[in-house]
């Protein structure tokens, strides 16, 4: 049985996500604030469903 090579990429984190990282961080919001609300909101419409978690 022949099994199929899964390829590796790193991850693709450049400058602008590290500063939202930290911007997200430094405002203590992490779970509940408005940056994970325009996350949950702009995930659920590249989707087309109505809500994300």
């Amino acid at each position: 049985m022949r099994s199929q090579f899964l390829h590796f990429a790193p991850p693709l984190i450049g400058d602008e996500e590290i500063e939202e990282v930290v911007r997200t961080l430094r405002e203590g919001w992490i779970t509940t604030g408005p940056r994970a609300q325009r996350f949950e909101t702009e995930f659920a419409q590249l989707v087309g469903a109505p809500a994300a978690l």
